[in-house]
């Protein structure tokens, strides 16, 4: 197979994995919304703050070295392996010594025993990254979704038995280690390739190089992405870093529906075209454009509804996420388009590039949050989507510099679906603010303004994006030939 129809390919199985995954998860966010407190989550949140700091040490970025590498050997892959877990269980055994004195700085006695607990998940993370990786080179994306859907759908059960029965936040470490340990599972049971017993140094100095650039990578990715959380836990409090964190929550399944799936294939994809920067740049702007037609129009519905909807869906105790959601759809409906940047400036090399963007992006959007946390989480919530239209034009630097991209078609891909979805979300809120009165009924305005507002998107979509439906067709034309 060529490397389109493998993208193609890869394509479908991650649909498979995302959406089965995300509506599992969503389903499950449903019931444990019903039958925990803001607080609980508030509480696993701030451990699962330092779980992700911890994880980025783990194995190092030799997970995406292994798939960035042109030439792989077998020594590469066990030395990944036998580092990342020596890693794991070290880091592991730390973060149980100082799992007390964390729950002293933010004030949460109950923190040190799931914190403690939580550990056990590095170690399961270094049991996937390598076989995980070795799997997403070779493009076998069918045995990933199994590995997923699986781990979710039985993490989000055990969540559910364990809430039911009084245990609280436990429920939520029960979901996070049950979800990783199936997930080990499945994907030894599946990966053919098994690890030596043997440690290279030679090939540990040839993955350092791209390893260290995503470590750096992703340690400002975690700052951008867990400091606002950090910072929503030490200066206010677990109930509302449980608001925030479950907006964030929603806000991140929706990513994943609508964008994650094409995003899991593409630094695999440019990877491969790493030498053919024409080629790669049209599968750049392939992926961007029918990453917009599909999130763009999701988020539009999610924020003419969040306020009525949340409540509705999830719970009357989760009416102050409503707005935090609505003001995040900003954030989401920009990383639709964003989620592709590093995986092309990493493909072509441009790792200190990547490294610098994400930098610059954390120290604004850290300095936003301090500016905003007096205001409460609302004002946090605004800052963190402002992060990302202030630094959009960097992003867009970025890539003209380091991929070559015609800035003007690059822009027009997500613009055109962002402006028109904006205005059907106008115009459904207007719909009902001017012409027709539907408070009080929160299950008729929800279902009545997502039908007008994905009608009048659908509709502005086919008169002025036609192109970008028509390249959408041409890719399943190609995975069936």
């Amino acid at each position: 197979m060529n490397i389109a129809a493998k993208a193609v390919t890869g394509m479908g199985w991650a649909a498979v994995e995302k959406w089965s995954s995300r509506l599992v998860s969503l389903l499950v966010l449903l019931v444990l919304g019903r039958l925990l407190t803001p607080a609980d989550f508030g509480l696993v949140a701030l451990g699962t703050v330092f779980m992700t700091f911890l994880n980025v040490f783990v194995d190092q970025g030799f997970g995406r070295a292994l798939v960035q590498r042109k030439v792989l050997g077998e020594k590469h892959a066990s030395t990944a392996f036998w580092f990342g877990l020596t890693s794991s269980v070290a880091l592991a055994g730390l973060l149980i010594l100082l799992a007390p004195a964390l729950a002293s700085i933010f004030d949460e006695p109950g923190l040190a025993p799931i914190i403690q607990v939580m550990s056990l998940g590095l170690v399961l993370y270094a049991l996937s990254s390598v076989p995980q990786a070795l799997l997403e080179r070779d493009f076998k994306f069918r045995a990933l979704a199994g590995r997923r859907v699986l781990g979710t759908l039985l993490g989000g059960i055990s969540a559910i038995v364990a809430a039911s029965f009084g245990l609280g936040a436990w429920a939520l470490v029960v979901q996070t280690l049950v979800t990783a340990g199936v997930g080990v599972i499945v994907l030894w049971s599946t990966a053919d390739w098994r690890p030596s017993f043997t440690f290279s140094w030679k090939a540990f100095r040839e993955l350092w190089p791209v390893g260290f650039s995503v470590v750096g990578i992703e340690l400002v990715g975690f700052a951008n992405s867990q400091a606002d959380k950090l910072l929503v836990g030490a200066f206010l409090d677990a109930t509302a870093l449980g608001y925030y964190f479950f907006a964030m929550r929603i806000i991140s399944i929706m990513v994943e529906l609508f964008s994650a799936v094409l995003s899991s294939i593409s630094l695999t994809t440019f990877s491969r075209l790493q030498h053919d920067r024409e080629q790669m740049r049209a599968w750049l702007y392939r992926l961007t454009s029918i990453s917009c037609c599909l999130a763009m129009p999701a988020f539009a519905v999610l924020a003419a509804v969040a306020p009525e909807a949340v409540p509705l869906v999830f719970g009357e105790q989760w009416r102050e996420s409503g707005p935090l959601v609505q003001i995040l759809c900003v954030l989401g409906a920009i990383n639709a388009v964003a989620v592709f940047d590093r995986s092309a400036l990493l493909a072509v090399g441009r790792n200190r590039t990547a490294f610098l963007l994400t930098l610059g992006q954390a120290i604004v959007g850290i300095g936003l949050v301090a500016v905003a946390l007096p205001f409460g989480v609302v004002a946090v919530a605004i800052a963190v989507s402002a992060r990302q239209l202030i630094w959009w034009p960097v992003r867009l630097a970025a890539l003209v510099s380091g991929v070559g991209i015609d800035w003007k078609k690059y822009l027009g891909l997500w613009l055109k679906p962002f402006v028109l979805c904006c205005l059907a979300a106008a115009a459904g809120w207007a719909l009902f603010a001017v012409v027709w009165d539907l408070s009080g009924m929160p299950i008729v305005f929800t279902v009545v303004t997502t039908l007008v507002v994905l009608g009048l998107s659908a509709a502005l979509f086919a008169l002025v994006l036609r192109p970008t439906l028509s390249d959408a067709l041409a890719l399943i034309k190609q995975r069936k030939a």
